[in-house]
């Protein structure tokens, strides 16, 4: 009980640290750049476009789509029709509507314009800052990854399907600056609430299966 405590302070203080950098990743572009393009931002995006052709186009395209709000609330909704609805459906979606409920309001808030239309391989419209892509990822296959490995049985099929959500988790954020929507920035803050989110998600999940493991 004692350790579980311990962790959970940690995952605690992990995910206000993440917020905190979120905070002044807006308050530096905000103040500094006033919204506009970072050097670093130029300079990164610069070197995703350098890597871009016909292949990988295709193959990150794919990729990005898999952190669209239709596909997430397709995913989501199918959880919450499974059987065990309880152990996977309602803690991602309530999770996913978390991360929603703080990087929306931030679009909003500082309204910063996408990269240039001429740059897109996808259509997007709305504010850049942060990626509610990042964001999500994060948080719906991040919180997958560790659901999956505390409650799937099945060792192949456990570790086939953590494999895709890790993969999905780190590689949607990416592809957001490589398909020219997004600038690196964006993404960065989205990880940073994403990855705030997902640990508080786990804290309460946790805390949640001890009570219970102490019931029994």
């Amino acid at each position: 009980m004692e350790k579980t405590r311990r962790n959970s302070r940690l995952r605690i203080i992990a995910a206000a640290a993440l917020f905190i950098c979120a905070a002044a990743t807006a308050v530096i572009l905000n103040s500094v750049y006033n919204m506009e393009p970072s050097p670093f931002d130029l300079w990164l995006q610069k070197a995703f476009f350098s890597i871009r052709g016909p292949i990988l186009n295709v193959v990150v395209t794919i990729i990005t789509h898999c952190g669209d709000t239709v596909t997430i609330i397709a995913f989501c909704t199918v959880l919450l029709l499974l059987p065990n609805r309880r152990t996977y459906g309602l803690p991602t979606s309530l999770s996913a509507l978390g991360g929603l409920a703080i990087y929306k309001p931030m679009k909003h808030l500082f309204s910063r314009a996408r990269p240039d239309v001429s740059l897109h391989l996808v259509e997007q419209g709305g504010f850049s800052f942060p990626s509610g892509h990042s964001t999500t990822s994060i948080i719906v296959y991040g919180l997958m990854f560790y659901l999956i490995r505390k409650h799937c049985k099945n060792e192949k099929l456990r570790n086939i399907l953590s494999a895709l959500c890790l993969f999905m988790a780190v590689f949607i954020g990416p592809s957001r600056i490589y398909v020219g929507v997004h600038w690196p920035t964006d993404v960065l803050c989205g990880w940073f609430i994403g990855g705030g989110v997902l640990l508080i998600a786990i804290t309460v999940l946790e805390r949640m299966y001890s009570k219970n493991e102490s019931l029994q």
